[in-house]
């Protein structure tokens, strides 16, 4: 969990997307209608043509017997979904916190409840569970509810991923962040998803990083 795939399809852009879930020859991608591309792909039937390249970049670092808090932000939630399935197979207790604009835009709860794993959902308009951001809803988990946490990964819109590195380095502890930038090859040559000016790019020393080195990158 955390690397993707170069995805493309004929006559459109090759793109970048991240795996939600594994399941034996099965591989799932979740895929946000954003664009010309990603609307095509929610056109395409059993049959159509798509290129995959992959899988590229790191990925998210799961032990056993440590406890997670996955931090997820909209379409932030398919790669989390995908580690905290992995996270209950290694023996790991995970956390999930899934955040959306309203419950109408929620992703993978109810797979996550039938995973039984422990799941909190934001949504900012308040329509369902937590009313507020998702990270208000981590401050909550972790200093009101007192859930015991050795690591924060996060995945989402910048500021998410920003203030769940900090909240790491407030309470002492490690982060992961899975930084999304744009991106035209995936394999390190066209440079155009550089972090920040730091050097460092999202598909050759990402998509997952330290999250004091994230924030170093944007000069944090």
């Amino acid at each position: 969990p955390g690397q993707f795939f170069m995805v493309w399809i004929p006559n459109y852009e090759e793109i970048p997307l991240s795996v939600s879930g594994v399941f034996g020859d099965l591989l799932r991608i979740t895929v946000a209608k954003r664009g010309k591309t990603t609307s095509y792909m929610h056109k395409l039937r059993e049959g159509f043509f798509l290129g995959i390249k992959g899988p590229l970049g790191n990925h998210i670092l799961i032990e056993k017997d440590k406890n997670y808090l996955f931090v997820s932000g909209g379409y932030g939630v398919a790669p989390l979904i995908f580690a905290s399935r992995i996270a209950v197979e290694k023996g790991a207790t995970p956390i999930l916190l899934i955040g959306a604009r309203s419950k109408d835009l929620l992703l993978f709860y109810n797979e996550a409840t039938n995973l039984g794993i422990e799941t909190y959902v934001s949504t900012d308009d308040g329509s369902l569970g937590f009313s507020g951001t998702v990270i208000d809803l981590a401050k909550y988990i972790i200093f009101r509810k007192r859930k015991k946490v050795d690591c924060i990964i996060s995945c989402g819109p910048e500021p998410v991923l920003i203030e769940s590195a900090k909240l790491a380095r407030l309470l002492g502890i490690h982060s992961q962040i899975l930084a999304e930038e744009y991106m035209k090859c995936g394999i390190g040559i066209c440079g155009s998803c550089e972090l920040g000016d730091s050097g460092l790019l999202v598909c050759r020393d990402g998509p997952v990083f330290d999250g004091e080195v994230y924030l170093k990158a944007l000069k944090l």
